[in-house]
């Protein structure tokens, strides 16, 4: 029997972010004849460790303390332990993988990025642009989810932007799409009323996803007068200041929901008219792409991925970010304007099942993983 490629992905923690939700994407539909996955949490687990092991997937964390410099011998022991083929980081906080990887001679160590945590207009320290210069020389491939994304690490670190390859995240299509039976279902259960105009926003109540903006938009939005709602799913360092501007609206308290975490996602989405996401950093939103198989229109900040998403006036609407004027006259256009929505709902739905499709992505994933492993025998068998 052909033995299994083991993956071992190294990530800071399993929560609900985009990165954990593409990591939990890719393990549940890579084929489990071929491959068998650990996944290692450098800092915490999270909501996604459950997903994870669901798929097969065998989890571990190493519980670093916050503001602890890691040691890469740390992840060395662990990358012995688990013994696998392929090592594959994603992000800064799981960077110092790439070295422990090599230490523990892997035949196979990947680094991928997937967003940033910070504004890209704020000078990054040497030490860290050059440590992930020297990580990025060090791996066997390194990758990114939108080219934006390359294109600015190629840009600090001086590493060759052709030898980093985009791999843009998937959606499964089938998952989330356009449903009326669910929509007139969940409308009627958080008491939407037919023809109430319902705005959705999905993902981490934090700075970078700036909803204090989203918010301000809609408080332009409202000023025309129309019946509106928003439902917000997610949880966050920001929800108690989310909540204070709400609660300084005293007619927004039955208009406006936040539902913390959900594992609804896809039916909600269904059952809301537009997608708002006014983040100021992003990599390639999965929550975004979710919205746009979900047959919605979307309203989205022109910032890192999202222009590779979204076309502007084709399958979306794209804002500056930061500007709530733009993004309220943009939710006020939709709004008024059913056909709009409509036809943005059905040409972003069409493109994401032939731009980015989880099929796509897993089979870009697969080829690189089969590239690493083609001609250098798998490792000799462990017990894990």
């Amino acid at each position: 029997m052909t033995r299994r490629i083991r993956i071992m992905h190294v990530v800071d923690n399993l929560g609900k972010g985009g990165l954990e939700n593409g990591l939990a994407n890719l393990i549940e539909n890579l084929d489990p004849g071929r491959y068998e996955h650990v996944v290692c949490a450098v800092r915490r687990l999270g909501p996604n460790a459950d997903r994870v092991q669901a798929a097969g997937a065998r989890v571990m964390c190493l519980e670093k303390p916050a503001g602890l410099e890691f040691q890469a011998g740390i992840l060395k022991r662990a990358i012995r332990e688990a013994n696998p083929d392929v090592v594959h980081s994603r992000n800064w906080s799981a960077i110092e993988a790439v070295l422990a990887g090599r230490w523990a001679r892997c035949r196979g160590v990947i680094h991928g990025e997937h967003g940033l945590e910070a504004d890209t207009s704020a000078k990054e320290p040497w030490r860290r642009s050059g440590f992930r210069r020297l990580a990025f020389e060090l791996a066997h491939r390194v990758l990114s989810v939108s080219d934006q994304l390359r294109d600015f690490h190629a840009k600090r670190t001086g590493f060759p932007a052709r030898r980093i390859t985009v791999i843009h995240n998937g959606v499964d299509s089938e998952r989330y799409r356009p449903d009326e039976a669910v929509r007139t279902r969940v409308r009627a259960e958080f008491g939407i009323r037919e023809g109430q105009f319902c705005i959705g926003c999905v993902g981490n109540l934090t700075p970078a996803k700036d909803y204090l903006t989203a918010l301000k938009g809609i408080d332009a939005f409202d000023a025309s007068g129309c019946d509106w709602r928003l439902i917000v799913i997610g949880e966050g360092s920001e929800r108690s200041r989310l909540e204070e501007f709400v609660d300084n609206h005293p007619r927004w308290r039955e208009r406006v929901t936040f539902l913390g975490l959900s594992h609804r996602v896809p039916e909600l989405l269904a059952a809301v008219d537009a997608y708002l996401l006014s983040s100021v950093i992003e990599g390639i939103s999965n929550s975004l792409l979710e919205a746009m198989a979900s047959g919605l229109p979307v309203v989205a900040t022109a910032v890192g991925g999202n222009p590779e998403v979204v076309i502007d006036g084709e399958s979306g609407l794209l804002v500056p970010a930061g500007n709530f004027n733009s993004l309220g006259k943009s939710l006020r256009k939709l709004q008024q304007d059913p056909q709009l929505r409509s036809m943005l709902g059905l040409q972003a739905r069409r493109r994401v099942r032939k731009e980015f499709s989880i099929d796509s992505m897993v089979r870009q994933y697969q080829e690189v993983y089969e590239g690493l492993t083609a001609t250098v025998p798998l490792r000799t068998a462990v017990a894990v």
